[in-house]
């Protein structure tokens, strides 16, 4: 946790609320960098898991927009119009880059991990691992499972964990999904701070 919080205390605004969002929903780097402003409705955010989504019907989950998880949400609210909650205004912007992203504040995996690094690296909390021993940015996944359990509270499903591998709402054209509903009311204040 205290490397985290040094990483999280010198990395850029738009990456804080990645760490903070992927450690409130223990979501994978894809899936948080997925989640949308219009996925917020009635109370939840909506996502449906890249990875699970052909093997499990967990994949489907809606997250209780809880005191917590609003917090993050408000705070990726800034002036770069963006449907992505997690985004930010490249340096500069490549037409090839353009044409392939989905939208062009959208922060791509492999940028993800590479202002991770950076940050880590910046905050020095490592200095005397070896790289390949070095916490990356999918180990706040892991840290939010162990933060869940450790509180007492059901991390399987918040994750999008399959407890069992009958996928019923991969189907095609399939009509009603079935919603695994998850609290993700994790306090995360000895991080932020």
């Amino acid at each position: 946790m205290e490397g985290l919080k040094a990483i999280r205390e010198v990395a850029p605004p738009w990456l804080r609320n990645a760490i903070d969002l992927a450690l409130i929903t223990a979501q994978r780097r894809s899936d948080t960098l997925d989640m949308r402003f219009d996925g917020v409705r009635d109370g939840f955010l909506y996502l449906v898991q890249k990875k699970t989504a052909k093997a499990s019907d967990t994949a489907w989950i809606r997250f209780k927009v809880t005191d917590e998880l609003q917090t993050v949400i408000t705070r990726c609210q800034d002036n770069i119009a963006s449907p992505f909650l997690i985004h930010r205004k490249p340096q500069r912007l490549l037409q090839k880059q353009a044409q392939t992203k989905e939208h062009w504040t959208k922060v791509e995996d492999r940028f993800l991990t590479r202002s991770f690094k950076e940050a880590r690296e910046l905050a020095g909390c490592y200095a005397e691992w070896k790289e390949e021993e070095m916490p990356g940015f999918h180990e706040v996944r892991a840290l939010s499972l162990h933060l869940y359990k450790r509180a007492g509270k059901d991390g399987q499903t918040i994750a999008g964990h399959a407890s069992e591998t009958m996928p019923k709402n991969y189907q095609k054209d399939h009509a009603d999904v079935i919603w695994s509903d998850a609290i993700p009311d994790l306090n995360i204040s000895e991080i932020t701070g």
